[in-house]
């Protein structure tokens, strides 16, 4: 009886620890199904680009455990999946080119005439549609990738496309970008919180790409001086983009409801004109009508009234080598072959250059044609800027070392959870004491 008691009493203080209101569940299929403001019993969900304050219903769905709606300081979610490999937080940062870091944020392209248009959230399952749109157009944009979000699980995993649509977003031309780990509201969380976010993705984006990116966009365009968020993206040496053109497809994804994109996006087109006027546009890509229907009315619209559809870094006047940051102590590559087969008759490098019609296959130089046009072995060589028609490349790794639960630790790093993992280790106390 007295054991009985002590469990009953070791529950309520855990559970009070953990701060969740234990309530009857709502729906398991209801994404939506977040309770609103203490008191009021509605339900209330993340409305346009603002991401509300809420407090939520125990579970174990996606509904309850995927991010960006699972609460990572009240209990476990996907995000707090580590992905598998070193760290990258030694890697230096320096801060190359003309284009500010933070905690200054960019807002609009420089170059006139230019046109960057940006996705967001992704890779999802509309991405590859939107990749043959892109390719069919000849356009390059730029990707603002999100390592582990709306329950598709980290980027990097074993037997999902997502690493593989990566690595064709960088072979095909376009520029790849940083949209954290688990889109949280970077100017909500703690510092330690913030590095983590950016931290992660790094690492998952490395193991795909042999590197990441120096550009990022914060979830919700929320990352303020007053929280501390411009200056740790300064310090961790990211440019922060924002954008001048808000297409608000996240608002219109229905076949009737997407022409309020198109309208939102014909009349910001309506105040310049290329001579004098760039544009910086953000979409998403994991919204069907935007992938079906708003893009490609972009991709005529912008040709026709005689704009160039370029990168955030070309509409910035940045070169490429200063996108990206390179892992050169990331070695255990595994290479592949060439994918696209070429008619040009080839000739082994014997200079150590390559490109156009030398390759690197078979030279004493190495197999890996960089983007420098000389061939090497190390990843400065075979990862981000690989010719994949002058050699060999670097095949993403697809790391499957994550771990999960609340002793979730890799060399990446490790996030501190409290609530329910506090909760649960007093109620393991507890249970302990019937041994």
């Amino acid at each position: 009886m007295h054991i009985s008691r002590f469990i009953v009493a070791a529950s309520v203080i855990a559970f009070s620890m953990a701060q969740n209101n234990l309530q009857p569940s709502p729906r398991d299929d209801d994404p939506h199904s977040i309770t609103g403001p203490e008191g009021t019993g509605k339900p209330q969900v993340l409305v346009g680009r603002n991401a509300q304050a809420r407090c939520g219903y125990c579970g174990k769905t996606k509904s309850h455990c995927s991010s960006p709606d699972c609460q990572i300081n009240f209990g476990h979610c996907d995000a707090h999946v580590t992905p598998g490999g070193p760290p990258t937080d030694t890697i230096p940062r320096p801060k190359l080119g003309n284009v500010p870091y933070g905690p200054h944020a960019v807002r609009s392209c420089l170059a006139p005439g230019t046109v960057a248009l940006t996705f967001d959230d992704g890779p999802n399952k509309y991405t590859k549609d939107l990749l043959d749109l892109l390719d069919n157009y000849n356009a390059k944009v730029t990707f603002f990738i999100t390592g582990n979000n709306n329950a598709k699980g980290p980027i990097d995993t074993p037997g999902m496309p997502w690493a593989s649509l990566i690595e064709r977003m960088h072979q095909s031309g376009h520029q790849i970008a940083s949209h954290t780990w688990s889109h949280q509201d970077l100017s909500k969380i703690s510092p330690e919180q913030r590095q983590i976010q950016m931290l992660w993705n790094e690492v998952a984006l490395r193991n795909i790409l042999g590197g990441f990116p120096t550009y990022m966009r914060p979830p919700y365009s929320s990352c303020t001086i007053d929280s501390g968020c411009l200056n740790d993206m300064g310090t961790l040496g990211y440019h922060v983009i924002l954008y001048d053109i808000d297409t608000e497809d996240y608002s219109h994804d229905s076949p009737s409801a997407i022409q309020g994109s198109k309208d939102i996006f014909d009349k910001s087109l309506a105040r310049g004109k290329p001579s004098d006027k760039s544009w910086l546009i953000i979409a998403h890509d994991v919204h069907e009508q935007t992938v079906r229907n708003l893009t490609e009315h972009m991709l005529k619209k912008l040709s026709s009234d005689g704009y160039k559809i370029v990168t955030v870094g070309e509409c910035l006047g940045d070169p490429e080598e200063n996108w990206y940051r390179t892992d050169d102590r990331f070695d255990n590559i595994v290479l592949r072959k060439a994918s696209t087969p070429t008619s040009v008759k080839q000739t082994i490098s014997h200079d150590g250059r390559c490109g156009a019609s030398v390759t690197c296959k078979g030279s004493t130089f190495g197999p890996c044609c960089g983007k420098n046009n000389k061939c090497g072995s190390s990843p400065k060589y075979c990862g981000l800027g690989c010719q994949p028609n002058a050699g060999r490349c670097q095949k993403s790794r697809h790391l499957s070392t994550h771990r999960h639960g609340s002793d979730a630790k890799s060399e990446a790093g490790d996030v501190v959870q409290p609530g329910l993992y506090a909760a649960g280790s007093v109620l393991l106390a507890a249970a302990t004491l019937l041994r």
